[in-house]
């Protein structure tokens, strides 16, 4: 693959030329012009059973409206989750953590695995994902059991991955599992991992050396006419929304697509950190009252990736076109110090 080493130098000032300005978006957000979800309230067409509740044969149809129903949330800092300080540690509860493919979710993932041994039998660890289409019925089915009796001092970890939960499709089950964790009096966290958007998209073509493909094929599925297709990998932004599935099916804008992204963040998920493990970790631990433990990484990547500079700019201009800049740029205005009072 022809290009030149990437040096620090570039990165620098490549990360720079990003704006950190906060993204404000107010656009509403329809998955397609066909199938709006506020379109179809008190509609439980054969349409819209296919392309709207997921699992298809699992009884939400009635909690799927109810969350089309919900009005559409502004990303300001007054709508966001946040955690009783009062009520710390929390006695018992469920962590939900959605691992984003290349954010150092593995490294959270194992971390978490040490608390559970860290911590004694009133801790465990559930999982279920691969990458079958179908996963996600099964991924439901457990988390169900998983916030169901719960018991006085008892904490619960549980891990999405790998197409075993569609936030966009199925937000409704987020609720469904907060209301059954906290009417037992315990708490329900929902949290994940993210990164720079630019680099999260270069650190993703490490995946294109095993099917070596070049990087036009390995990026090609971000190009605009490709929305509806699967890709060798996942921009965090449409991980968030459609897992693995293909990355813009409904064809929505990119503001529509951060909107939508924002609006789960702030509706569902109370700690969202961008790389920084010690302080994801220090909230955690007060959250839970856990021993501390330092988060220590895992699953890095020891190669080399050699590109030009048109290759680079074509990565930042496929990654921003998709909206991840956007994204992230929203992310660190909304989250920047978000709950570390817990810490401080």
């Amino acid at each position: 693959m022809p290009g030149r080493k990437v040096f620090t130098r570039f990165f620098a000032s490549l990360l720079l030329a990003l704006s950190f300005n906060a993204v404000r978006i107010y656009v509403g957000f329809h998955l397609s012009n066909k199938y709006s979800l506020e379109g179809q309230i008190g509609n439980s067409s054969t349409a819209f059973l296919r392309d709207f509740v997921w699992p298809r044969n699992e009884p939400i149809v009635e909690r799927a409206l109810e969350v089309a129903k919900k009005p559409k949330i502004p990303p300001l800092l007054s709508n966001m989750r946040s955690v009783d300080e009062s009520k710390l540690p929390y006695k018992c509860g469920v962590i939900f953590f959605y691992h984003i493919a290349c954010t150092g979710g593995s490294s959270i993932n194992h971390w978490f695995g040490k608390q559970i041994k860290l911590n004694g039998p009133h801790t465990s660890y559930w999982t279920k994902w691969g990458r079958k289409e179908k996963m996600e019925a099964n991924f439901i089915k457990g988390v169900t059991n998983q916030t169901q009796n719960i018991g006085p001092n008892e904490w619960r970890f549980v891990h999405a991955h790998g197409m075993s939960y569609f936030p966009n499709a199925s937000e409704a089950y987020l609720y469904q599992w907060r209301e059954e964790v906290e009417s037992q009096g315990c708490g329900f966290v929902v949290t994940t991992m993210l990164r720079d958007a630019i680099g999260h998209t270069i650190s993703q073509t490490k995946g294109m050396i095993k099917p070596n493909v070049t990087l036009d094929q390995f990026m090609s599925y971000l190009e605009p006419e490709n929305y509806n297709q699967r890709g060798l990998f996942v921009t965090q932004l449409d991980y968030l929304l459609y897992n693995m599935g293909p990355r813009n099916e409904y064809n929505a804008t990119r503001e529509e697509k951060v909107r939508r992204a924002v609006e789960i963040l702030q509706r569902h998920f109370d700690v969202v950190s961008l790389g920084d493990y010690d302080i994801f970790a220090d909230i955690i631990h007060k959250i839970t009252g856990w021993l501390p433990e330092k988060i220590t990484e895992s699953n890095v990547f020891g190669g080399d990736l050699n590109y030009s500079y048109a290759e680079l700019q074509k990565i930042k201009d496929l990654t921003e076109a998709n909206g991840d800049v956007a994204f992230i740029d929203a992310v660190k205005h909304l989250y920047y110090g978000h709950l570390e009072h817990l810490v401080s």
